[in-house]
C-alpha cells in the first residue's frame, strides 16, 4: 500500500512515545517510527522527568513530525495520556522508547482500518528480541479476540491503535501503584465496550535488555497491582456486565500471573501460594500454559 500524504495539522496517525531515562535506546525507536512506509503520522515524545540525556537525543532529530514535551515525573499512565490529550491523529497508538517498529507497521494498521471500517480499537501482532539478535514470535491473536483478553494480557501497547475519540474518552488509569499493570485495566474496559479486531502479522519489537527485567519483582508491589486491576475493574459497570460469569477465571489467572513473576525471582513458597489461591478461584487456572511454567521453574 502506497503511504499516506503528511498533513501536520492533521495526521492519520499519533505515535506517543512515554520516556524515562532512555537515552541510550531512544533515538533508534524513533528512527524506527520515521522509517515507515506509510509516512501520515506525528510522533509525540512525552518525557516523563528525564534526569539523562533525553531531550538533548530527542531534540537533534530532525523531522518536523517529532514533538518533544518535558514533563515532571508521574509515571507511564499519566505520559501517555499526556500524549494522548495533545495528539492530533485520526488513531492513537503507544510505544515505549526503547521498542522498535517494522517499516510495515502502520500499512499493516492503515490496512486494518480500512477492513474493519475504522473500528474502535484493534491490535497488530509483535515479538521479542533479545540482545543476541534471537527472537520469539507472539502470535497473539486473530480476529475478534475478546473472550480471549480475560485470560491474560497478550496484547503489546506498540500493537494497539484507538481511534481518536475512544482514546479520548478511555484514558489509562493513572494511579501510581498500577504502574505495569495500568495497561491491562484499561484493555479489558475498551473490550468491555468495543470488539477487539486482531492481526498476527509481526511488525514490531519489544527489545528484552536489563534495565527491564521482571526477574526482580518486589512481591508487595506485584501483589497490590493485582489487587487494583480487581478493585478497579469490580467498579467498572461494562466488564462486571460483560465478564460476571467468567471473573472467577480472571481471578485464577491473576494468582497465576503473580506466581510466575514470584518464580522468576526464586521466591518458591509465595509462588506456591499464589498457584494454590488460583485453584482456589477456578479450576480452569490448570488450563493456563503459565501454572505449568510456575511449576517447571519452582520445581525442575
Amino acid at each position: 500500500m502506497s503511504s499516506g500524504s503528511e498533513n501536520m495539522s492533521n495526521p492519520f496517525f499519533s505515535v506517543v512515545i512515554p520516556t524515562y531515562n532512555r537515552a541510550a535506546f531512544i533515538k533508534k525507536t524513533v528512527t524506527s517510527v520515521l522509517e515507515q512506509t506509510f509516512q501520515d503520522f506525528e510522533v509525540l515524545i512525552i518525557d516523563d522527568g528525564s534526569e539523562d540525556e533525553s531531550k538533548e537525543v530527542v531534540t537533534s532529530i530532525d523531522d518536523p513530525r517529532v514533538r518533544y514535551f518535558a514533563k515532571m515525573n508521574e509515571e507511564r499512565a499519566v505520559a501517555r495520556n499526556t500524549g494522548t490529550d495533545r495528539s492530533r491523529g485520526r488513531y492513537v497508538t503507544f510505544l515505549d522508547s526503547d521498542d522498535l517498529l517494522y517499516p510495515v507497521h502502520l500499512d499493516n494498521a492503515f490496512q486494518m482500518i480500512a477492513e474493519h471500517q475504522q473500528p474502535a480499537w484493534f491490535h497488530l501482532g509483535y515479538e521479542f528480541v533479545s540482545g543476541d539478535s534471537n527472537s520469539r514470535s507472539v502470535a497473539g491473536s486473530s480476529g475478534i479476540a475478546n473472550d480471549k483478553l480475560i485470560d491474560g494480557n497478550f496484547l503489546s501497547c506498540r500493537g494497539v491503535f484507538l481511534r481518536r475519540d475512544v482514546a479520548h474518552g478511555n484514558p489509562f488509569n493513572p494511579d501510581r501503584q498500577l504502574s505495569g499493570t495500568e495497561d491491562y485495566e484499561l484493555w479489558l474496559r475498551l473490550a468491555s465496550r468495543f470488539p477487539l479486531y486482531c492481526d498476527e502479522r509481526i511488525s514490531s519489537a519489544i527489545v528484552q535488555h536489563d534495565l527491564r527485567s521482571v526477574i526482580n519483582a518486589d512481591r508487595a508491589q506485584l501483589e497490590k497491582r493485582i489487587e487494583l486491576l480487581e478493585k478497579y475493574l469490580n467498579a467498572d459497570e461494562e466488564f462486571q456486565k460483560v465478564y460476571s460469569v467468567r471473573i472467577p477465571e480472571f481471578r485464577a489467572n491473576n494468582r497465576v500471573y503473580i506466581a510466575l513473576h514470584l518464580a522468576l525471582g526464586k521466591k518458591r513458597i509465595a509462588a506456591i501460594g499464589h498457584l494454590l489461591r488460583a485453584l482456589g478461584h477456578s479450576p480452569v487456572a490448570l488450563r493456563n500454559r503459565a501454572f505449568y511454567g510456575t511449576l517447571k521453574r519452582l520445581f525442575v
